[in-house]
């Protein structure tokens, strides 16, 4: 017998945490976790148009750094799903410190192969489309990290929920400056 995907509980305007509790599906806990799902589909988004659009980039560039982000950004959306298991309460699942520990040293490898071609400035959001698609995704990080720390507020959240997700958008920033200088796309200064 298939497992149908609704179940009517939440009809009456609540939804339930792992662990059970049930709160009114506009709890700030709610608007978090419906944040990080629209953030982790905006990182979809971005992965579903990457193949395609280094296949019609230009034949003498090595895509291999970006083909090495891709998997990056796979594995970060596994870890959003982690960071929403415990925002949930989760007793099982947390997001682990090792992994802000490689993003960080993935900034920094990042940084490094740009050089003096790194902009600490501002700079319009886009380029070409991976590099606009990361913009976005950078902005729906930040609007996700105001509203972690609002929770944060109400229920004390590890430390480490805030900087992974801080990170997280310190990462896109310094990937969508790599994605338009790899693709041979000019930044433009804000």
């Amino acid at each position: 017998m298939m497992n149908k995907i609704f179940s009517k509980n939440g009809d009456r305007g609540q939804s339930q945490l792992i662990n059970g509790e049930r709160l009114a599906k506009n709890s700030l806990v709610f608007e978090v976790l419906g944040t990080l799902d629209e953030f982790n589909s905006s990182l979809g988004l971005l992965l579903a148009d990457w193949d395609g659009e280094l296949a019609s980039s230009k034949k003498n560039i090595d895509l291999s750094d970006l083909k090495e982000q891709k998997k990056f950004l796979i594995n970060l959306q596994k870890q959003l799903f982690k960071l929403g298991a415990e925002i949930a309460k989760s007793p099982k699942v947390k997001l682990s410190s090792a992994y802000l520990e490689k993003m960080e040293a993935n900034i920094i490898f990042l940084q490094k192969k740009l050089g003096e071609k790194f902009l600490n400035n501002f700079v319009l959001p886009g380029g070409n489309r991976l590099a606009a698609q990361t913009d976005v995704a950078r902005t729906i990080c930040r609007r996700l990290e105001r509203r972690l720390v609002a929770l944060d507020s109400e229920r004390d959240l590890r430390d480490l929920l805030i900087k992974f997700i801080n990170r997280t958008s310190d990462y896109l920033y310094v990937l969508k400056i790599f994605i338009n200088y790899k693709l041979q796309t000019k930044e433009v200064l804000a």
